[in-house]
């Protein structure tokens, strides 16, 4: 009458452990893509010292794009160190000057690109 079948067995299983499998895929995929962000900006910084501000900006550009394909968050050495208008790395003196505003409350520091002299204000907090 019932086509009683020993637990383990089916098709629903095979299924679930082959979305598990495809999951650690992409979990792998995605640290692999966060490992290459990593690398190209090493290697961004490491252009914008030796003097090719273009090569530099194509790295960059490479990691975001990496990024945005694996749906991502930026790290945060992409937010905070890489100049939003033209994408080449900030530097202090090289290609960024800092500047660290102070109120009673925060202290505000000030990033602006020597390149296109975009500029950035990150807050922080006051250590007591």
């Amino acid at each position: 009458m019932w086509d009683l079948k020993p637990l383990g067995s089916g098709r629903g299983l095979t299924k679930r452990r082959s979305l598990v499998r495809e999951d650690r895929k992409k979990d792998i995929a995605k640290d692999i893509a966060l490992e290459r962000c990593a690398i190209l900006y090493r290697l961004a910084t490491k252009e914008v010292k030796e003097g090719h501000p273009d090569r530099a900006r194509k790295y960059v550009e490479l990691g975001i794009r990496l990024l945005q394909k694996y749906r991502l968050r930026k790290p945060v050495y992409y937010r905070r160190w890489v100049c939003k208008r033209c994408h080449i790395p900030l530097i202090p003196g090289v290609t960024a000057s800092v500047r660290v505003r102070s109120t009673r409350t925060h202290v505000i520091v000030v990033k602006k690109c020597s390149a296109c002299g975009w500029i950035s204000r990150t807050p922080l907090r006051k250590q007591r």
